[in-house]
């Protein structure tokens, strides 16, 4: 299998999917009114949108991408227009390093830090957040405000509806029942089942964040929120010994086997739970100091531009491993379908979580 153009990937993320947070960047900096006194370090800062959207309000910025150098040379290009000058606007650094790196003695301490890349979807997706942080605050002034961002209930993000439907019951990652004790493992690791509101309560002093945006449905009901699309004949697999997986239909992507009989890169997916971003931030040693939910919907011009976009997420990097590019594509234009407008656009309500967190 030729190796995905990673360079395509970050052009894709960063030209269709990254706009799509923007309502949760404005609101975000609305609430914490940055501008020509913030100092802010993005933890993860992708291709450098939400940076510019800071350095649009007067913020000093610092932006860190240790993950992907295509999204990071992105933001470079946004950032630092100019090759070989990479100095030359003492108040914007980027690095693909540690939060330390960009620093220096002149440096002041940072009053804000984001963390806008989303957790919550994937198991143990915030292990390396939890590094960053470590390394970010003490570099942070006492008590500074620190965002940290997840996705919102299963039943408000039809994401999740197509994530689910090309990952298949092999690439779901187990939950626990009601009434299990805390986690002490990293955020991720052996869920807690949530209830019908996870992930909507807002905590903390004027917390007032959006809840929809004009025009979406409640939960359960409208646009975006129909079933999950299967397959004709897409029935549980019912395999006994020595039988082979089922490789085509929706899933087929997370059902490919390595030599020891496990799928090849399962997707790990599991649904956000209410208490992901208090649990990574009391393990970063942070004080949560409140919250909001934020309406995010993806919408693209056609399929092809969602299926471009989603890709670029990362979301589906197992499933990809485990076939190839043509199999998930298939896969996601047929989950994409009940979200398709007359028009040939595509639509997707959903809902984001952030959660405002305090350095001791």
């Amino acid at each position: 299998m030729p190796r995905a153009d990673l360079g395509a990937r970050a052009r894709d993320w960063s030209e269709i999917q990254e706009r799509m947070l923007v309502p949760l960047y404005e609101a975000v900096y609305e609430r914490l009114e940055v501008g020509p006194g913030t100092r802010l370090l993005g933890l993860g800062c992708g291709s450098g949108l939400a940076l510019l959207m800071a350095a649009s309000r007067g913020a000093a910025l610092t932006g860190v991408e240790p993950f992907s150098p295509q999204r990071l040379a992105l933001a470079r290009e946004r950032l630092l227009p100019g090759a070989g000058q990479a100095h030359a606007r003492g108040d914007i650094r980027l690095t693909d390093g540690s939060p330390g790196e960009a620093a220096d003695a002149e440096t002041r301490a940072y009053n804000l830090v984001t963390a806008f890349e989303p957790i919550g979807c994937l198991a143990d997706d915030a292990e390396g957040l939890l590094g960053l942080l470590a390394a970010a605050t003490p570099l942070t002034e006492r008590g500074a405000p620190v965002v940290l961002v997840g996705w919102g209930p299963p039943e408000r993000c039809a994401t999740w509806e197509v994530l689910r439907a090309v990952a298949g019951p092999d690439g779901l990652a187990r939950t626990t029942g009601p009434g299990t004790a805390p986690r002490t493992t990293a955020p991720g690791t052996a869920p807690r089942a949530a209830g019908p509101d996870a992930g909507l309560r807002t905590t903390g002093p004027g917390a007032s964040p959006r809840t929809t945006e004009p025009g979406t449905a409640p939960r359960g009901t409208g646009p975006g929120t129909a079933p999950r699309a299967t397959a004709t004949g897409a029935a549980p697999r019912t395999t006994g010994p020595g039988a082979s997986p089922r490789t085509t239909g929706p899933g087929a992507a997370s059902r490919a086997t390595g030599s020891d009989g496990r799928p090849r890169g399962s997707v790990r997916l599991r649904p956000a739970l209410r208490d992901d971003l208090e649990e990574a931030a009391q393990q970063a040693g942070l004080r949560p100091d409140g919250s909001g939910r934020v309406a995010c919907p993806f919408g693209y011009a056609g399929v092809d531009s969602a299926v471009k976009g989603l890709l670029s997420t990362g979301l589906f990097d197992a499933a990809l491993a485990a076939t190839d590019q043509e199999q998930v594509g298939k896969e996601l234009t047929e989950a994409l379908h009940p979200y398709r407008r007359p028009d040939g656009t595509v639509w997707m309500p959903n809902v984001f979580r952030y959660l405002i967190a305090r350095t001791p």
